[in-house]
């Protein structure tokens, strides 16, 4: 079964009047995911079931969870026959706890950090804490969200452009740098049995991933955990393909940090960073300044501007920079390439 495109205009390419209409709509289809996580409904719809069915099980009222779940099924989440519901095939493996790549944590956990009250905000009224995303403690309380968003659509575009490097095939070694999970790393261990794969991360983060990876069977047992602050850490060397994704905004000094990943390639080694790039003076891509407005008004404005992760690449001594775009399931992306 394929999921039907929503009927929202939600490209750039509707009228104004009707993208300023859909705004309206937009936080109650938040609303209603968040209510399908949170009652539990897409578990409870692995099988088909009536809205009084449900009700029942969850002490709720039948007419209006009926609402609820009529308006999941508009959205394409839930399909409904004769008066019964259930998960659509495509949805199952994003929405079931545990279906295969389950967004689960990443759907409960993000939304604590890309929303918030703006207009509180910006008059500085919240009274939050400064959020600090380079702290370990901050990685380790989102560890589980990283994975779902590893698991669920991270990996499978990371994984493509690895396959693409001319350098892949023939690549023997390989590093993750603030890998986040172990899946990545994982991936690679499991479809190339002859790779010496290894990955860097806070030493909270190292922990849980090395424990994922003492149950993963003999792929898991191949990769190499590096504990610590990548900043600082031993890279270790003789790697041909290294790898950094979403992580680099991290680095005390960039240039410093890429200098330091040049000297850890072995000859003719490439290293690959996947990071946004916004243009138009900082208004481009929609995806990445909107989504990151939050984490900005509180402190944490980290986005790269297009060009300045190449730019530090050729100021680390590469002596080859390669850049280009490419696009995602979670938005458009730079991808700068460093080679001697």
């Amino acid at each position: 079964m394929t999921m039907h495109p929503p009927e929202h205009p939600a490209t750039r390419n509707a009228p104004l009047p009707a993208r300023l209409f859909d705004l309206i709509q937009a936080p109650l289809r938040w609303q209603l995911l968040a209510a399908g996580l949170e009652f539990g409904l897409f578990d409870r719809l692995a099988e088909p079931a009536t809205a009084a069915d449900l009700a029942a099980s969850l002490s709720l009222d039948a007419g209006r969870l009926g609402h609820v779940l009529d308006a999941l099924t508009a959205m394409d989440l839930l399909v409904k026959s004769e008066g019964r519901y259930r998960l659509t095939e495509e949805a199952a493996p994003y929405l079931l706890s545990d279906g295969e790549r389950s967004l689960r944590d990443l759907l409960t956990t993000l939304p604590r950090v890309r929303h918030g009250d703006v207009s509180a905000l910006l008059r500085a009224e919240t009274g939050d804490a400064p959020l600090d995303m380079a702290a370990p403690e901050f990685w380790d309380r989102s560890a589980f969200s990283l994975r779902a968003f590893h698991r669920g659509m991270g990996t499978a575009a990371m994984a493509a452009v690895l396959d693409d490097l001319p350098e892949w095939p023939s690549a023997r070694s390989f590093l993750d740098i603030g890998a986040g999970s172990e899946t990545l790393a994982l991936t690679v261990a499991e479809r190339r049995p002859d790779m010496r794969v290894a990955l860097v991360d806070l030493p909270p983060m190292a922990a849980r991933i090395s424990g994922r990876l003492a149950v993963a069977g003999p792929a898991g047992q191949r990769v190499a955990v590096i504990a610590g602050d990548f900043n600082d850490a031993d890279l270790g060397g003789g790697y041909d393909v290294i790898w950094a994704s979403l992580t680099l905004y991290y680095a005390r000094d960039l240039v410093a940090l890429l200098a330091k990943v040049r000297r850890a390639l072995a000859p003719g080694g490439v290293f690959v960073s996947l990071h946004e790039g916004l243009t138009a003076e900082r208004t481009r891509p929609e995806t990445h300044v909107v989504g990151r407005l939050v984490a900005a008004l509180r402190g944490q404005d980290r986005s790269f501007d297009r060009g300045a992760i190449a730019g530090a690449l050729s100021a680390a001594g590469f002596a080859r920079v390669e850049s280009r775009d490419i696009t995602t399931a979670f938005g458009p992306f730079r991808l700068d390439c460093g080679r001697d």
